[in-house]
């Protein structure tokens, strides 16, 4: 590795002590990058000597100045005041990073502290690299994309990886934003003159300061999205210790049934024996079948067996977020209690022990229920799956919402917790599973603080931002997405809809799509559709979808019962046969990289560590690659 060496030149413009410098203007450079900073603006530049373009943040003078600033080392000590009382330090790093740390008085009470500024967006020829779900190349001059507030870790509009980028519209130079302390802390868009740009947000910790803040940045000449991505693969990986689904494999032999298979949740008569030996008899030879006890009927004693011995993996729905008021005290058991004997959310008298808490004593809550403590349900989680498994003996779990529903800082008395300790808990929660049970993991969406504690990832196919409050929740309209009313029978799984023009254009559009988190993940769990928002749902795309699966290799998802079964069993077993045989070839490889074959971006082609490429036609007429026919909707394997 070649190991640059950093200078500093110092601009002064009077010296009032030997040790103590006040500039106007310092740098700090090596052989790639040049950073000014100006003391009076408060503003950062960066040069990026390869391609010779610079990046300018904007002035934060209006908030703060400059007391003092001191080098130190090889790194700028910068002493603020204004709104805060703030220390900066600002390095650029053997291995060409800008790093920049903000420290304050721990005990400083502040709400939010935006700091330091948006590199400003030169023009409208770049993209924002968004890092919500998959991914998005979203148009810097975009007015109608529903930006969230970019909090790490919530698919309700924030961040699934704790970074963010900018690229140009020849997908080459650009540069990327790392939150290195990610708990407390927001990578924030805003639209700035008509285009969008970004900056780091840090959050209080139980109302203050408390510790240093961190930011990284690096720039790039060349390589777009892809070397972005890898960037962020080769940091998170050293740091969350993840490993690969080969290594993973090891300790739940499971996992190879689930690799390459079709992921299925079943309904209704679909969790009948008989209904899997169907599966298998049509030619889905590989599969991964899960079930939701909240939802009657149960499956028969043992059912779990029965799918092993047709080589499929097992698994069950969890769900530990939720509790509901009446839980206040023990209520006689109703005749829905016997029938959904492992419902869940279900903690009789627990409602005021397991409650996350508010400052003000208040819980959290939103439209499925108030928020379970993951520091308080440990016992809980413990009781409920050894009476499960005692009769299903899934090899897995998919522990809906830990990973999807944010993180959250817990005041109760008996177990508080910040939201660094809050996913902390729910680690403690996913190593009980894994270690008393002998399951393996997913989750809902694949917010990547879980490191390899999770093995799939239900969700992240799907946009989530245009998914949310969108048409698909209009009552009778095509796109009404259904409801949980009939409990064997949910429409939200088990019809079909229409989808929305926003959905087009953001959720399912090649032109702007991209497999950021496969880049970074794709050898270290499978991902796939939300299971409201499953291959078959909106019909007419079935097929985009399963070649947006190809094209990413991720898991196609299902969500059936007989009826939906029958009535769609010769595209069901189509699709199956598309995808599956060839995610089984390279379901264990890294995704090395993706590019755009066409100006238009039909065409698309993906490469993995195994050599193995696929090449994807969205268009609607054919495609020649070299001297290979690729047909419309179609899609071609090179080795």
């Amino acid at each position: 590795m070649l190991i640059l060496k950093r200078k500093v030149i110092i601009l002064t413009l009077f010296l009032l002590i030997p040790c103590l410098i006040y500039a106007k203007g310092w740098k700090l450079f090596d052989d790639n990058l040049e950073i000014r900073f100006d003391d009076e603006t408060i503003q950062l530049q960066v040069k990026d000597k390869r391609c010779k373009k610079v990046w300018t943040q904007e002035k934060m003078s209006d908030k703060y100045s400059v007391k003092e600033t001191r080098l130190n080392g090889d790194s700028l000590d910068v002493f603020l005041t204004g709104d805060h009382q703030l220390y900066m330090s600002i390095t650029l790093t053997e291995s060409s990073t800008l790093e920049v740390i903000i420290d304050a008085d721990s005990n400083m009470a502040f709400d939010e502290l935006a700091f330091p500024s948006a590199f400003i967006t030169p023009d409208k020829n770049h993209y924002l690299l968004y890092t919500d779900s998959e991914g998005l190349l979203l148009p810097v001059d975009d007015q109608d994309y529903p930006v969230g507030d970019g909090i790490t870790y919530f698919c309700g509009g924030g961040l699934s990886m704790a970074w963010m980028g900018m690229v140009d519209n020849k997908l080459e130079s650009g540069y990327m934003a790392i939150l290195d302390t990610p708990y407390d802390a927001a990578l924030r868009t805003k639209r700035e003159d008509g285009l969008i740009t970004f900056s780091p947000v840090w959050l209080n910790s139980k109302e203050k300061f408390r510790y240093k803040r961190k930011v990284l940045y690096n720039f790039f000449d060349r390589g777009g999205y892809v070397v972005q991505a890898k960037k962020y693969r080769d940091y998170i990986w050293e740091k969350n210790n993840v490993i690969t689904l080969r290594e993973n494999q090891k300790r739940f032999p499971a996992i190879e049934k689930m690799v390459g298979a079709v992921h299925i949740y079943v309904w209704d008569k679909a969790r009948e024996v008989g209904f899997a030996e169907n599966l298998k008899k049509s030619g889905i030879d590989k599969a991964f079948i899960l079930w939701d006890a909240n939802h009657y009927p149960y499956p028969i004693e043992g059912y779990d067996n029965y799918l092993k011995e047709l080589g499929y993996a097992t698994g069950g729905y969890e769900l530990f977020t939720d509790i509901h008021p009446e839980d206040s005290v023990v209520q006689p058991r109703t005749k829905m209690d016997t029938v959904l004997w492992l419902r869940r959310p279900h903690y009789p008298g627990k409602f005021h022990e397991l409650t996350s808490r508010k400052i003000d004593g208040s819980t959290y809550s939103n439209e499925f229920g108030h928020f379970v403590c993951p520091g308080a349900v440990r016992p809980e989680i413990e009781n409920r799956v050894s009476k499960e498994l005692a009769v299903y003996p899934h090899e897995a779990y998919l522990v809906d919402v830990y990973q999807a529903n944010g993180l959250y800082e817990c005041y109760s008395e008996k177990h508080p917790l910040t939201r660094k300790q809050y996913a902390e808990a729910i680690l403690k929660n996913y190593d009980l599973l894994k270690n008393k049970f002998n399951v393996f993991l997913g989750a809902e969406w694949g917010a990547d603080f879980a490191g390899s504690n999770i093995v799939f990832a239900q969700g992240m196919m799907t946009m989530q931002r245009t998914w949310w409050r969108s048409d698909r929740e209009k009552e009778g309209t095509i796109y009404y997405y259904g409801n949980w009313n009939n409990n064997p029978r949910p429409s939200i799984m088990l019809t079909t809809r229409t989808a929305p023009d926003v959905y087009l254009k953001y959720s399912i559009n090649e032109y702007s799509r991209i497999p950021l988190y496969e880049l970074v993940y794709h050898d270290a769990l499978v991902t796939s559709w939300r299971w409201e928002d499953a291959n078959h749902h909106m019909p007419e795309i079935w097929w985009k979808k399963d070649l947006f699966n190809i094209l990413y290799g991720t898991a196609p998802l299902w969500t059936i019962d007989q009826e939906f079964w029958n009535r769609y069993k010769n595209s069901f077993v189509e699709s199956y046969q598309n995808v599956c045989p060839w995610l089984q070839q390279i379901g264990y490889d890294e995704l090395v990289t993706h590019r755009f074959v066409t100006a238009d971006r039909k065409v698309q082609e993906t490469v993995f560590s195994s050599g193995k490429k696929v090449v994807v036609n969205f268009g609607d007429t054919k495609y020649m690659h070299g001297k290979q026919k690729i047909e419309p909707r179609g899609f071609i394997i090179l080795e």
